[in-house]
């Protein structure tokens, strides 16, 4: 009969507690999930680092694009979700891969902090946005009155600071034991698991939902009223409410990704404190919280017309400059191979009381010259006639 070991995280380092009769640990995913999980995983990581790469060089490299509030607002987002897909969920799809964590206790530890700090970051990100989306369309007058910039900066460090705050009583405790169920580390301190919760999950939830209720219940009430309303003004405000609308669904779409992606994991992660679920559906709700993150890009590209023409004409420019350099090199390879050749053959010819090979060369290349210049004049008069 095979035997595994059963690898467990002590405070500082790996250790084997027992040897399992079985070609499965109790309580760890089989094997067939974790295959699956990480050939998915890693196809979707790949293609979230691509659409997160493309969208941040196209906002910074196109003027009109990176002084919008709303495109400061995306960079940011995108660049949470770069340290999310590139190092969390990089190392999860490589503890499915290999069926055990790789990486170490302090790598472990480092994933919980940089999932919770991602995390928190990232619903703060949605709730400052849905604040300043209610404060545009809702009240226009108190956005004309506020400063955008200071708006701007005391939102990008409160989604950087708060999360970081928070996580302050794991670091001061050693409470992050490692989870045969989950394949990685998770955090066991009550007191951390309830500030994660209350302050990183229910309060920005909470707040993004009554903004967006607000602005849709606006929104509903403006259209009755200028239904009723025929005249130019009422038509020029619906127009501009109309842009407002579009770019406050995009955000709503990208909070309700996330929200179906990430909060079933931690709804079923509470509830199942006594570990009496099958590990397998925990590779299933993390495969949902990866393509949640990793499909952002793909939102902006579909809902964001000038997004999407700026990013295709990136991706354009890129191929048509390839498409330069590779000619050039092969012009240049050509060049240099017929310079070779004109040298061997004049070389071959020797000193037989004939002329010197670079007075016989460069005889030849003027003639050779001369004969094309004659018969192309020689053509353009026939045409000519």
């Amino acid at each position: 009969m095979n035997q595994t070991t059963v690898i467990t995280f002590s405070h500082v380092s790996m250790r084997a507690n027992s040897t399992l009769p079985s070609d499965q640990a109790v309580g760890q995913p089989t094997r067939q999930a974790t295959f699956i999980g990480a050939i998915l995983a890693f196809v979707f990581i790949f293609l979230g680092l691509i659409g997160n790469i493309l969208l941040i060089t196209t906002i910074l490299s196109v003027r009109k694009l990176r002084t919008n509030i709303i495109n400061i607002f995306i960079v940011s987002l995108q660049f949470n979700d770069l340290l999310n897909i590139g190092f969390n969920q990089f190392f999860v799809g490589l503890s499915y891969a290999n069926h055990a964590w790789l990486g170490g206790q302090l790598i472990c530890n480092l994933v919980v902090y940089f999932s919770t700090v991602c995390m928190g970051c990232l619903l703060w990100h949605h709730c400052l946005i849905a604040i300043h989306r209610l404060i545009v369309v809702v009240y226009p007058n108190l956005l004309r009155r506020m400063s955008v910039k200071t708006y701007v900066i005391v939102s990008l460090v409160i989604t950087r600071a708060l999360p970081i705050i928070c996580c302050i009583p794991s670091f001061m405790k050693s409470s992050i034991p490692y989870s045969s169920q989950a394949l990685r580390c998770s955090i066991r301190n009550k007191l951390q698991i309830f500030i994660n919760v209350s302050i990183l999950i229910v309060l920005p939830n909470v707040i993004i939902i009554f903004c967006f209720l607000g602005i849709f219940c606006h929104v509903y009430h403006a259209s009755h009223s200028s239904g009723r309303t025929t005249n130019t003004s009422a038509v020029s405000v619906s127009h501009s409410l109309r842009r407002e609308i579009r770019i406050t669904k995009m955000f709503a779409v990208l909070f309700t990704l996330f929200f179906l992606g990430y909060h079933p994991y931690g709804f079923v992660r509470a509830y199942d404190k006594r570990r009496q679920l099958h590990p397998d559906i925990f590779v299933l709700l993390t495969l949902l919280y990866c393509i949640s993150i990793c499909a952002s890009p793909f939102v902006y590209g579909i809902m964001n017309n000038q997004l999407r023409q700026e990013c295709m004409r990136v991706i354009f420019n890129c191929w048509h400059c390839q498409r330069i350099d590779d000619y050039k090199k092969y012009s240049h390879h050509r060049l240099n191979s017929a310079a070779t050749q004109a040298l061997t053959v004049v070389n071959d010819t020797g000193g037989d009381g004939q002329a010197s090979p670079s007075r016989l060369s460069m005889r030849d290349l003027k003639c050779t010259a001369e004969r094309k210049k004659n018969s192309t004049v020689v053509l353009f008069e026939n045409n000519h006639v």
